[in-house]
């Protein structure tokens, strides 16, 4: 109520020339006045006949410029309101109209905008529900008082998620120390000949605390983003309730919608604990599994590639060590054509004696490898293991001159033994590094997960070699190359 007397007053001493308040007001003789300085600046020279010469700016009357006369009263009054206006309660910026310079009183609720009476008579206004200002303020000044309560909830749930979080980030760095602290101890047992699974246990580990930690802080500074969010707009609400009718409603659908709108996101689900734990590995078991490892490296052949045994689907690299899969449009059932015509065999053959050498499969997520019969031409399609359109994975098999296993879908590892199936084997660590040993006189094909400390993967026994063997390299329809390891590298 005393921002509108103050407006009211305000339009009363408020010079019709520069609308400012009036300075050293001066009146005339038919009661208007104006600031001394806007009315000389009007008047004409004193020799012009008044009534032809000077007229009253508001209501056109005449007057003499000799006849001006200092209106005291007007000046008390403009100074007892510049003081009021400085005080603690501020008067509104703007009061009139830039467009028309007429008080702003209306206000237009399909706009949500605060107008004059010669705005609500323009094309964009006309038809729209204007009222007084003073009608709405109470109105609006309840919604908002609502939208504050309701935000203030969305606050306080945002300020316990927020410390619940931060708990959480202290347990689980807390735990992963602990987890970490405890590998090392038992690591320290066997430091000997465990450096490197020591380094990869924690490497899982930390990256399993990074992204853990990562997943908390997002999550983190998300909520202290939406409470800096709720912060400012509730304060925005509460200045807007306090402030005059002007500022409660000056651009008000905005922060409406803002309010209305505005919901607290719950966190993602955080982690508690971490998903695996370590367990230290059996050292007899992992010992011979070196040993064994370490007999086979001692009969390290070096094998390449023959790149007369490769079609168009392959790129070999120049050294021959490396083969990719570059071919996009397969010929076949689709059920052909995940392995179909990309084979590559080695430079080598044996027919006697043991043999042994490692491939580079890190990345891929399909591959084969192994030894066939060196009659066998996987170039040619009439002979190649998937040219048989009732089971193209059964050739895939000793029988047909194959002793090979492979991955499938990233995460499948089959033998190819069985002439009906294959067998899935289990792999507690992904083998990037593979060693194929054959020993021609004993019938043996053995794979070593080199990647694991020379795990046996598989092992092709007791079979009769009617042919010489050679290396026999799969890509498959993954781009990622398989690499020739150098020997002992």
């Amino acid at each position: 109520m005393a921002s509108t007397v103050l407006v009211d007053i305000r339009g009363e001493v408020t010079c019709p020339i520069c609308l400012e308040l009036l300075t050293e007001p001066m009146s005339l003789d038919c009661g208007h006045s104006f600031c001394r300085v806007c009315i000389e600046g009007n008047s004409k020279p004193s020799e012009v006949i008044p009534e032809e010469g000077n007229s009253c700016p508001v209501c056109r009357s005449g007057y003499h410029p000799r006849n001006l006369r200092p209106n005291r009263h007007l000046a008390n009054i403009v100074e007892r309101l510049r003081k009021a206006v400085s005080g603690p309660e501020q008067q509104p910026k703007a009061t009139r109209c830039a467009q028309h310079g007429e008080r702003l009183q209306l206000f237009c609720k399909e706009d949500g905008k605060i107008i004059c009476w010669l705005c609500e008579r323009l094309v964009e206004h006309r038809g729209h529900h204007t009222f007084l200002v003073e009608e709405l303020a109470q109105e609006y000044k309840e919604l908002f008082q609502e939208h504050v309560k309701k935000l203030k909830k969305e606050q306080q749930e945002a300020e316990k998620l927020t410390a619940v979080t931060k708990e959480k980030k202290t347990r689980w760095k807390s735990q992963m120390e602990t987890e970490i602290h405890r590998i090392q101890r038992q690591f320290n047992q066997l430091r000997s000949i465990l450096d490197k699974e020591e380094q990869w246990e924690l490497k899982k580990l930390e990256e399993e605390e990074r992204k853990g930690l990562s997943i908390i802080e997002e999550t983190e500074d998300e909520l202290v983003q939406q409470s800096q969010s709720l912060t400012d707009l509730i304060a925005e609400l509460e200045r807007r309730c306090q402030g005059s009718a002007m500022e409660l409603l000056q651009d008000v659908n905005d922060v409406i919608q803002r309010s209305e709108f505005w919901t607290l996101k719950k966190p993602k689900v955080l982690p508690t604990k971490p998903r695996s734990t370590f367990r230290a590995p059996d050292l007899k078991k992992m010992l011979r599994m070196f040993r064994d490892l370490t007999g086979v490296q001692n009969f390290w052949v070096d094998v390449t590639l023959n790149p007369q045994t490769a079609n168009l689907n392959l790129l070999l690299s120049k050294n021959r060590r490396q083969v990719r899969f570059v071919g996009t449009n397969l010929p076949g059932p689709s059920y052909l054509r995940e392995h179909y015509d990309c084979g590559v065999l080695g430079s080598q053959h044996f027919s006697s004696g043991r043999h042994y050498w490692e491939v580079d499969v890190k990345d891929k997520t399909d591959w084969i490898l192994g030894v066939c019969s060196r009659s066998v031409e996987p170039t040619v399609p009439s002979s190649h293991p998937y040219t048989n359109p009732l089971n193209g994975r059964a050739s895939y098999r000793p029988q047909s001159g194959y002793w090979v296993i492979g991955l499938k879908h990233k995460h499948e590892y089959r033998a190819y033994e069985d002439s009906a199936t294959t067998l899935l084997l289990l792999m507690t660590t992904p083998p990037h590094r593979v060693g194929v040993f054959l020993d021609y006189e004993a019938g043996v094909v053995s794979f070593y997960n080199v990647t694991n400390h020379g795990f046996p993967i598989y092992t092709f026994s007791k079979y009769y070699f009617p042919t010489p063997l050679c290396p026999y390299f799969n890509p498959c329809n993954c781009v990622v190359p398989m690499t020739l390891c150098k020997p002992h590298s």
